[in-house]
């Protein structure tokens, strides 16, 4: 059904993503599809001469090699750097799924809270201006 799933991660967070993760190995196994795994990363300049992004990368690597092993399914990692540093980090997931060429994205979610009435979250952005299915888990 799909061929290739995208799934936004947040390694510092990947604790609390277990329920998303599941669903995408399952899905993707189900499905032979693969996983692009996804981490949209700040584009600051830092003293340190590997940057934030290259730092980012070899933790998604091993991420996402732990995940194939893990779900029996092919993966890659993508790290994305944001775009702006002012709005959510939706926009940038959205961007990346389509240049991996993604018909399904699962991310995960929060229960909402009163800061979400306000400000638009990232899962809620995605689902509304994504022009593929979304899968939400909370």
């Amino acid at each position: 059904m799909y061929s290739k799933i995208l799934v936004p991660v947040d390694l510092d967070n990947a604790d609390h993503l277990t329920k998303a993760l599941d669903l995408a190995g399952r899905t993707a196994k189900q499905s032979g599809a693969s996983i692009v795994y996804v981490d949209v990363v700040d584009a600051v300049p830092t003293m340190s001469a590997r940057t934030e992004g290259e730092r980012m990368a070899d933790r998604l690597k091993h991420f996402a090699a732990k995940q194939s092993a893990e779900h029996g399914v092919q993966t890659t990692d993508v790290v994305a750097l944001r775009s702006d540093l002012h709005l959510n980090v939706g926009s940038d997931i959205i961007k990346a799924a389509k240049e991996a060429d993604c018909d399904l994205i699962v991310m995960a979610s929060h229960i909402p809270g009163i800061k979400d009435h306000i400000l638009s979250s990232n899962a809620g952005y995605v689902a509304s201006h994504a022009p593929m299915s979304v899968y939400v888990v909370r």
